[in-house]
């Protein structure tokens, strides 16, 4: 090989390079960015699973676990997780169940999805600090019902005939007259004490 070959082989490489390296660059930090907001979202979603525990119908916890579908797709363990919890939650009967074995069951079920999400998050909980370590005060329980019974009346009263509504088509009411501005002689006078 010739020197110019040579040369003309290093030129165009150094070019290449100068060309490629911003590229590459940019692509590397997306991708970085990227799984870094996937860890964010599935974070947000596990937390919101964690801090809910025991609230089952409770907002927060439902989108969580409606986010579960699309912000651990590719995650078996955890799609299998979800889907047996999610059966769960759908069955119409539970033979030769009661009440609190279903709730138990569910539990059960729940800790295991909570558990499989933070495999993939990389803690190192069991399931039975899951479903057990829980602090929460009656009070918060009694506050829930509060609630749900207070929203529950509300709507009945909405829907009653308690408050009478009546709507009135005619003219519009004019606006009210402008109050002209007192005059210093009329403003009330201020006393010392």
């Amino acid at each position: 090989m010739s020197d110019a070959s040579v040369l003309l082989t290093t030129g165009l490489m150094s070019v290449a390079a100068i060309i490629a390296s911003p590229i590459i660059t940019l692509w590397i930090q997306r991708r970085l960015n990227d799984g870094k907001a996937r860890r964010e979202r599935r974070e947000l979603i596990f937390k919101a699973l964690w801090v809910n525990r025991r609230r089952q119908f409770y907002i927060a916890r439902v989108d969580a676990l409606n986010m579960i579908d699309v912000e651990f797709f590719g995650e078996r363990k955890v799609q299998d997780a979800w889907e047996d919890l999610r059966a769960h939650y759908f069955r119409q009967e539970h033979p030769g169940l009661n009440n609190d074995q279903i709730f138990t069951e569910r539990e059960e079920k729940y800790a295991t999805l909570l558990f499989e999400i933070s495999q993939v998050l990389g803690y190192n909980f069991g399931r039975t600090h899951i479903r057990d370590n829980i602090y929460r005060p009656q009070l918060h329980g009694q506050f829930d019902e509060i609630d749900f019974e207070t929203r529950k009346l509300f709507l009945d009263l909405l829907k009653s005939d308690a408050l009478p509504i009546r709507v009135v088509e005619g003219q519009p009411v004019p606006p009210t007259q402008q109050v002209p501005p007192m005059e210093q002689s009329d403003a009330p006078k201020a006393t010392a004490l």
